[in-house]
């Protein structure tokens, strides 16, 4: 039996044993040196669920990233003026814009109607997304970005009827996301019968709100979002410091070969010159020099005294191992192999290299591209069952290529219409085009379900 008595517990297997019984711990929230019971809470439980603290007022202001600690004018001047991160972003987006792509199936069969002129057609779509621009054209632009501010923007031109005519990128600097009551992206609802696509950002040019974008109008996409933030966090802004020191090192070297140079050295004065006489000197020497860089690297006259003692202690050094590891933190956070910028190394160890570079840095990238051109397909060009394919193109051979997919459908790996989506073709109509079948010595023969 169970006592039900506060306080106190008891078990019985029948009603003639001797029950056990022990006493629960008395102590309380408000005991000795207890946690003490939670102040009372402050809010309204309707804001149940909100993301993160963000300051009252927030959809007041005007300016973009007024509340992060890094602008995006900084952001571009960084990657603009080190050149050694101009190069990394450069090569990243020629990577991925040298890719191939096509518009599959997602069933990988093709049965449904249409289903080739419907992938003709975002085919044609987004072989010139905003209506003048090549792919790869457009598609480094939108890396730029990414890369930068991360904050990609594409602005849905559509037509009278509503329909996507063109994906415009805009300049993600200009543009300020609004929040809710909850801190996210505010959603369309429905008022009187009629979806209302409520304000979810504002484009802020002259200093001004401009005009005002729904989820319907623009596509906002940072890749690496936080849950306390609404701006993302691009590479550049993950390396700001190194980048200060390595910009400060840069015009260190551009003085050295432009102003002239001074090395490290100790100079000796006249013996008769007292302790005062010395002090007083180095304050007027190290004041010439101090927050001009320019006129540090130049020679200067002094007495006759003072010259006639020279030590220099250090030869002045323009390239390091110091140098070198500035250059991995870049390409590290980027994903870029710093083969090429660092001491050779064996072969086996660059190939390992160049092949995890290519696997940790580009692999997500392209993953990125997918899922928002697949959010395009799916929402604006009414076709869920189309999806935005990768094809391997220019990386493998042609020869090695036709006999990988010829030896897939002679074998009923992969039917005709999956090797034909595979070269960005599209698909044949015939009803055995989508069966797998295997080669025997009488020809093709359709493989048992």
């Amino acid at each position: 039996m169970v006592d039900r008595s506060a306080g106190t517990r008891s078990w019985s297997l029948n009603p003639y044993e001797v029950d056990i019984r022990f006493t629960a711990p008395s102590a309380s929230e408000d005991g000795w040196f207890g946690p003490q019971r939670p102040m009372t809470p402050l809010g309204p439980p309707d804001i149940a669920g909100r993301q993160w603290d963000f300051p009252a007022g927030y959809n007041l202001s005007t300016t973009p990233r007024n509340t992060e600690p890094v602008t995006f004018a900084t952001l571009r001047g960084l990657a603009d003026g080190y050149d050694l991160l101009r190069l990394i972003i450069e090569t990243r987006k020629d990577q991925a814009a040298r890719q191939c792509w096509t518009i599959a199936g997602r069933d990988k069969i093709g049965t449904s109607a249409g289903l080739g002129d419907r992938i003709g057609a975002a085919t044609r779509f987004f072989a010139r997304p905003d209506g003048s621009r090549c792919f790869a054209d457009w598609l480094r632009m939108l890396l730029e970005e990414v890369f930068v501010t991360d904050a990609a923007a594409l602005y849905k031109r559509r037509d009278r009827a509503g329909r996507l005519m063109a994906l415009t990128p805009l300049d993600g600097a200009t543009i300020k996301p609004v929040i809710d009551g909850f801190g996210r992206t505010p959603e369309p609802y429905f008022k009187d019968g009629q979806l209302v696509y409520p304000t979810a950002y504002q484009q802020v040019l002259k200093g001004f709100p401009a005009i005002d974008y729904s989820i319907r109008d623009l596509i906002y996409r940072p890749r690496n979002l936080r849950v306390n933030r609404v701006y993302g966090m691009s590479p550049v802004e993950q390396i700001v410091t190194t980048v200060n020191i390595a910009l400060r090192r840069q015009m260190y070297l551009l003085d050295y070969f432009t102003e002239g140079n001074i090395p490290d050295s100790l100079i000796g004065v006249p013996e008769n010159w007292t302790p005062d006489q010395i002090a007083s000197y180095q304050k007027y020497w190290d004041a010439y020099f101090d927050g001009d860089v320019g006129r540090r690297r130049r020679a200067k006259f002094v007495p006759g005294g003072v010259a006639k003692t020279f030590i220099q202690t250090k030869e002045p050094e323009l390239k390091g191992p110091f140098d070198e590891w500035l250059a991995r933190i870049v390409c590290f956070a980027f994903s870029i192999s710093p083969q090429g910028l660092t001491q050779t190394m064996n072969r086996a160890t660059a190939e390992t290299q160049k092949e995890l570079a290519a696997e940790e840095g580009l692999a997500p990238i392209l993953a990125w591209i997918k899922a928002l051109i697949d959010g395009v397909l799916a929402d604006d060009l009414e076709a869920p069952d189309l999806e935005f394919v990768w094809t391997s193109g220019h990386e493998t051979d042609p020869l090695t290529q036709e006999t990988i997919l010829s030896n897939f459908t002679s074998k009923g790996i992969l039917t005709i219409n999956e090797a034909r989506a595979a070269l960005g073709r599209i698909p044949l109509r015939e009803a055995s085009a989508n069966m797998p079948m295997t080669l025997t010595a009488a020809g093709y023969v359709p493989l048992p379900d």
